[in-house]
């Protein structure tokens, strides 16, 4: 018995741990950092975890992170998934333990940004222009049923906080030059 080639493979076992979902024993570089585990670790490897993550409905995942980031920035968070326009979830339960376990996935979410016609990006590959965004219609008011439209980065981010006035002055400008009512030279600065 090769007493070396035990010893060197009892401490390259040490440096991994087995994944709870394809049961391979890998690295600890394998899987990603969670501090509420005893170890450290999240239970299933960063290869298991993306499969799980690229299989669940990307407009779930979009909706739940932008509900968690909403009531972080301290805005009024009151509308499901389904208070949003051209939105239809279907709702499944599980039972398992003698529990019952409520989740949900969009039927039908929309694909194109109604204001500029861009095919919405729902990889939730980091924020671009054709990125989903849910805009409040009244800025002053938060996430409440009525209030709200999907549109693309792009397009919330031209609307932003400007007036109907505002937009309407910024499209004339753009699309017949310096042609406004008032002379640039007229406008006071606040």
């Amino acid at each position: 018995m090769n007493y070396t080639q035990l010893i060197t493979d009892s401490q390259e076992h040490s440096k991994g741990k087995v994944c709870s979902k394809c049961k391979e024993h890998k690295l600890l570089s394998e899987f990603s950092k969670r501090r509420r585990s005893k170890d450290g670790l999240s239970f299933s490897c960063k290869s298991c975890s993306k499969e799980y993550r690229d299989s669940q409905c990307r407009f779930n995942r979009w909706y739940v992170t932008k509900r968690k980031d909403g009531k972080r920035a301290g805005w009024e968070w009151d509308i499901e998934p389904e208070d949003i326009p051209v939105v239809r979830i279907r709702e499944t339960i599980t039972e398992a333990r003698n529990r019952k376990y409520y989740s949900w996935e969009a039927v039908e979410y929309p694909k194109v940004c109604p204001i500029l016609g861009l095919e919405l990006d729902w990889g939730m590959n980091g924020l671009n222009n054709n990125s989903p965004s849910l805009d409040r219609i009244d800025p002053t008011k938060g996430y409440i049923p009525g209030n709200v439209m999907m549109m693309s980065q792009l397009a919330n981010k031209m609307k932003s906080n400007a007036t109907t006035e505002q937009l309407n002055q910024f499209s004339r400008y753009h699309l017949f030059g310096n042609n406004n009512e008032k002379d640039i030279t007229e406008v006071k600065v606040a």
